[in-house]
C-alpha cells in the first residue's frame, strides 16, 4: 500500500503532462465528423498505413495521408492549401495516432486541426467508425462525391 500511495502521484502527473498538448484540439466522434465533412465543415483525413487501409477498408468521405510516409506534412499542407478555411480532421484506427499527431500539429502552430476520438476500430472511448455501421470504401474506391475535399 505505501508504494501505491508513492507511484499513484507521479502517475498522475505524467498522464497531465501527456495529456495537456491536446487540451487545446477540439475532438469529434466518427458519426458527427462524417455529418460535418458531408456538410462541408471539415475534411477527413485517414492517417492509418496502406496495409491498414487494405485491411478495414477507409470511411467513405476520408482522404488518404500516410503518416509513416516521407511526403506525409506535403500532403496535409497540400489538403490544408486546397481546403484554406475548413478543419482538417484527422482519424487512426483507435484514436491513439490521431490525438497524438493532432496536439503535435497544434503545438507547431497548425489551427483548426480535429481528432477523431474512437478512430475506425473503435477504443475504450466508444465504438469507432466501423461498429458506428458508417460506411467505408475499398482503398482503390474514389472518395464519396457526396463532399467536397479532393485527394491532391
Amino acid at each position: 500500500m505505501y508504494m501505491i500511495s508513492r507511484v499513484l502521484p507521479f502517475i498522475a502527473l505524467v498522464f497531465v503532462i501527456a495529456t495537456g498538448a491536446n487540451a487545446q484540439v477540439a475532438q469529434i466522434t466518427p458519426d458527427a465528423a462524417r455529418a460535418k465533412a458531408l456538410a462541408g465543415e471539415l475534411v477527413l483525413i485517414d492517417i492509418r498505413r496502406p496495409d491498414e487501409w487494405a485491411d478495414t477498408g477507409l470511411a467513405d468521405i476520408a482522404l488518404k495521408a500516410d503518416m509513416t510516409a516521407p511526403g506525409f506534412i506535403k500532403t496535409l499542407l497540400d489538403i490544408r492549401a486546397q481546403n484554406p478555411n475548413i478543419p482538417l480532421a484527422l482519424i487512426c484506427r483507435s484514436g491513439n495516432r490521431s490525438g497524438f499527431l493532432t496536439g503535435e500539429l497544434y503545438n507547431a502552430g497548425m489551427t483548426d486541426i480535429i481528432d477523431v476520438v474512437e478512430g475506425m476500430s473503435g477504443s475504450g472511448v466508444g465504438p469507432g467508425w466501423i461498429r458506428r455501421g458508417l460506411p467505408v470504401r475499398t482503398t482503390d474506391t474514389p472518395v464519396s462525391v457526396d463532399i467536397i475535399a479532393r485527394q491532391p
